[in-house]
């Protein structure tokens, strides 16, 4: 009887044990299951908030104003936002999965040095490009460059493009502008011949090349003649107008590329001439007086002639670079004076040192 007692406390023990063993267990699990589902719950909120994160990529890359596009390192386009779509004037089943050079109507595109290549170092890179529309409109674009590695590891570039177009024609214009003002400070107002800051520029200029070169420089100083007299008897508009036709007729001449007419004041006007020796600006002189008497421009109140004429001057100098181009203006006057004095209507050379 106390044998059979015995058995039966040890296996109750047992049992005892055995439950205990399992209520650890249990709780072992309980416990593991709870760390699951921690790590579940961070894991999903992990996912949705990349999921999100993912969205709002998404939504700014399709909503972004500039044209994006994704392509692999074979050139295949992965991705585009509407504007890429817009600058390349295709729907998006045109455009995935077409190699971008087919797309791109660009020059660089043709070249080893293609910014649409991924490059070797693998930086951000900027080009100034033009892209060619339907309608033969070239387009300024910068365009900005950038090694991607896609959500499966394969390279890629992400490539923006930002349309500087209305940048550009916003240059050309100040360039032109400035260019036209360039002219306009370099051009007499009156006659829109060269004025005398350009002639100043000119001479300065030749002197030190000719001096270089050791070639002869000729000036031709004109002055018409009774210019007063034609100004008080036909009035200041006329004399306006004298002075227009007179710049014309002498900006006519058949001179060379070389050659320079301007206005230098009031009723001046010179010719200057480099490489010409006094010969052949003595001869241009007297083309001069025969297409200004061509003009046959009414002057009554002349004291040379029933029409405008001019007298002239004509110097030479070999410029030398311990002289100046004040000389051979100070010897063109005096012949200038000469011509005055002599009768006008004529060409007086200057005899130099």
């Amino acid at each position: 009887m106390s044998k059979s007692k015995d058995g039966t406390q040890l296996e109750l023990n047992r049992l005892k044990k055995e439950n205990q063993e399992l209520q650890q267990s249990f709780d072992n699990l309980s416990q593991t299951q709870k760390a699951l589902e921690l790590v579940i719950a961070e894991s999903n909120n992990r996912q949705l908030q990349a999921e999100m994160a993912g969205m709002e990529l998404e939504q700014i890359f399709l909503a972004v104003t500039d044209a994006i596009w994704v392509i692999s390192d074979e050139g295949i386009v992965a991705r585009a936002n509407e504007a890429m779509l817009n600058l390349l004037e295709k729907p998006l089943d045109e455009v995935l999965g077409k190699n971008c050079s087919e797309l791109l109507h660009n020059k660089l595109c043709s070249q080893e040095s293609c910014p649409l290549k991924l490059n070797s170092g693998g930086q951000q890179q900027e080009y100034d490009i033009q892209v060619g529309r339907k309608n033969n409109q070239q387009e300024h674009y910068i365009l900005s460059t950038a090694p991607l590695t896609t959500i499966v590891g394969s390279a890629g570039i992400v490539c923006q493009f930002k349309d500087i177009t209305s940048r550009k024609h916003a240059e050309e214009k100040l360039t032109e502008l400035n260019e036209t003002l360039t002219k306009m400070a370099l051009v007499d107002g009156l006659t829109q011949i060269a004025n005398r800051r350009h002639f100043d520029d000119t001479i300065e200029q030749e002197w030190k090349r000719l001096a270089r070169n050791k070639k002869p420089l000729s000036l031709l100083l004109a002055d018409i003649d009774f210019f007063k007299k034609y100004n008080d008897h036909y009035g200041h508009q006329a004399g306006d107008d004298c002075l227009r036709q007179v710049g014309k007729a002498l900006a006519g001449m058949t001179l060379r590329s070389a050659d320079l007419v301007a206005r230098y004041g009031g009723e001046e006007f010179v010719l200057l001439l480099p490489e010409t020796d006094l010969e052949g600006a003595v001869c241009v002189g007297n083309q001069t007086l025969e297409s200004i008497n061509q003009l046959k421009i009414e002057h009554t109140s002349s004291d040379v002639a029933e029409t405008v004429t001019i007298s002239l001057g004509a110097a030479t100098l070999i410029p030398a670079h311990d002289t100046s181009p004040k000389q051979l203006i100070e010897l063109a006057d005096q012949a200038l004076y000469q011509s005055k004095s002599t009768g006008r209507n004529r060409v007086t050379a200057a005899l130099s040192d």
